[in-house]
């Protein structure tokens, strides 16, 4: 089948890539404090706004309960 979208010709693919070089220029300086980049953005949306609720954090960073629990528990 010939494909009529090259991957490299894609929007999405080229946001995928970019959003992964993103978090691979802090992976570095964030193993260095024990920290995923998940974690240091959630740091980021706590010291912004503190005493959120848990559904306000999930909102702010656009993460599911379901992967917003798991992140929480971990890091209390």
């Amino acid at each position: 089948m010939a494909d009529s979208h090259p991957l490299d010709e894609q929007l999405c693919f080229a946001l995928y890539s970019a959003s992964r070089a993103a978090t691979s220029a802090y992976r570095e300086s964030l193993a260095d404090l024990g920290l995923t980049y998940t974690q240091y953005v959630t740091l980021l949306a706590l010291w912004e706004r503190d005493g959120q609720a848990v559904s306000e954090l999930g909102t702010a960073l656009r993460l599911d309960s379901g992967t917003l629990s798991p992140l929480h528990t971990r890091m209390v």
